[in-house]
């Protein structure tokens, strides 16, 4: 049956007016050199004016990523600006020079590609003459864009090999805007240290060594509002524990710590064997002795030991008291009570029987006969033994142990096998501890002896190399609040205890006060 057409004679519709299309550009470099700026300036004048010059277009924006990387979107924010525009339907099209400037892998290429071409939004590259919205676009974008990708491998790869080198050849690379205490110095790989920055460093590892734990150390800082690395006030245990571990303190360069796992991702992880590590000894002056450095190794590895030992309790723990005071009779750790009414506080011993004892004898379920103890009566007999310690200066000075710390400098010289060695070098490092903790207390009675002296700023040196010039850099100044002018501690003080105490032992008639230098002082109890 033959079908006849009658044609429209009326139109319903007006004509509308031909919309221009909203084209935007898309620019990127990779680096942040002079060539390459110069390049990225080019790129987006060269595309404002083709933009406007070419007739049924309109400037939708020019959107340029400067100095980032091409093989990931995660930090291209003018990439992921332009794409937020696309899906609001604020853009018509986009032209970029290549697929390597749009993007280097290739499974992001192609799903932005399709994203963009559901959108029927199509992306126009220019040296390769490519319309995604034609159907030969994506194959051609597959190909093209997995070369892109594998140069970016290529790449990658050259710039490790490169970085690697620079190692072989002690050349290392750190960040100084984010660490304390270094900054670059005027030769390429040198480093210079900050005065200021450096006295924070030389005092967490000073306080460290004195038994403040890294959670405490943080915690003052954080209220002194001393700034971070970064310039924030906010301290944390595990940066604390970061500088504390930092070879970079005493002048060495452990380089190659982490590395990036994938050249696609970024990530970075930490170098445990799966890549090789340099070091180079004395790369620039150090902030605290080389001594001091391992003693804190040292430290912290003794403190990791202690796991099933109630003197753990005294890192960490606000009180000062808390797991120094000690029972004569049982050698276990006193508890601190309080009572309801706060009136009263005493420190009892934790294996004691809660019964009652009559003439200091033990009654049948007692398990300990020592007694409660006051804790003013125990911070006055504290306060009494420090004030007895420059008595002791000579007694002090015999247990001294550089004599015996050169003779195990000798040995370990002299040392054939590993086992030999290590021996010698865990020995080494308990005369070590031992010896700073003697410095130390003679220290604190030169402070007694001379009392409120006015001492120069010697921080500003620089570089801080053996025992003298850090206990000097590090001492505790007492103040006149705390001790008169004839040298005599006037109050108890939890800085002091946590310095130079050891521990207190509880007997029934007297306290043994027990300095971290070897010295013990007797001080009769209250009757």
């Amino acid at each position: 049956m033959p079908v006849k057409v009658i044609k429209a004679t009326k139109q319903i519709f007006e004509p509308e007016e031909e919309k221009k299309l909203r084209v935007a550009a898309y620019c990127r470099v990779s680096t942040d050199s002079t060539e390459q700026e110069s390049s990225y300036e080019v790129q987006c004048t060269h595309y404002k004016k083709y933009i406007e010059n070419h007739p049924g277009w309109e400037l939708a924006g020019i959107f340029a990523d400067e100095g980032i990387t091409g093989t990931d979107t995660k930090k291209r924010d003018q990439f992921n600006k332009m794409i937020e525009l696309c899906e609001a339907h604020q853009i018509d099209q986009i032209i970029t020079k290549s697929i390597s400037r749009f993007s280097r892998n290739t499974l992001d290429c192609l799903n932005f590609v399709r994203k963009l071409k559901a959108l029927s939004i199509p992306v126009i590259f220019e040296k390769e003459a490519i319309n995604t919205m034609e159907s030969s676009g994506e194959i051609l974008i597959t190909i093209l864009a997995s070369i892109a990708q594998q140069e970016s491998a290529s790449i990658s790869a050259n710039i490790r090999m490169g970085i690697e080198y620079g190692f072989q050849e002690g050349r290392g690379r750190l960040n100084t805007t984010r660490f304390l205490g270094l900054k670059k110095g005027a030769e390429p790989g040198s480093y210079l240290i900050v005065p200021e920055e450096a006295d924070v460093i030389r005092r967490i590892f000073r306080q460290y060594l004195d038994g403040y734990s890294p959670k405490m150390i943080a915690e003052q800082l954080e209220a002194e509002n001393v700034p971070t690395a970064t310039g924030a006030g906010k301290w944390y245990s595990s940066t604390v524990k970061n500088i504390l571990m930092n070879e970079k303190m005493c002048g060495d360069f452990l380089m190659q710590k982490y590395f990036v796992e994938d050249y696609l991702t970024h990530k970075c992880v930490k170098n445990e064997g799966q890549r090789p590590q340099y070091f180079v000894e004395d790369n620039h002056d150090p902030i605290v002795p080389r001594e001091i450095y391992y003693q804190v190794q040292g430290e912290m590895r003794r403190r990791g030991n202690l796991a099933n030992d109630p003197s753990k309790l005294r890192f960490g723990n606000r009180l000062a008291l808390n797991g120094r005071l000690i029972c004569g009779k049982c050698g276990r750790t006193l508890k601190r009570y309080v009572k309801p009414d706060e009136t009263k506080t005493d420190w009892r011993c934790r294996d004691r029987a809660r019964v009652k004892l009559s003439n200091d004898k033990e009654q049948p379920g007692a398990k300990c006969i020592c007694r409660n103890v006051n804790e003013l009566e125990v911070q006055d007999a504290i306060v009494c033994a420090f004030n007895e310690l420059p008595s002791k200066r000579d007694e002090i000075r015999e247990q001294l142990l550089s004599g015996e710390l050169r003779q195990l400098d000798k040995q370990l010289t002299l040392a054939e096998t590993q086992e030999e060695k290590n021996a010698l070098q865990a020995k080494r490092a308990e005369a070590a501890n031992q010896d700073f903790k003697v410095r130390t207390l003679l220290q604190l009675i030169e402070e007694m002896n001379c009392p409120h002296r006015i001492h120069a700023d010697e921080s500003q040196d620089g570089a801080c190399r053996n025992y003298n010039d850090f206990l000097r850099m590090t001492r505790y100044e007492i103040g006149p609040d705390l001790m008169n002018g004839a040298g005599r501690i006037l109050r108890f003080d939890d800085d002091l205890v946590v310095r130079y105490l050891d521990s207190v032992i509880v007997h029934l008639d007297s306290y043994e006060i027990r300095f971290k230098g070897g010295v013990s002082i007797t001080v009769e109890a209250r009757q």
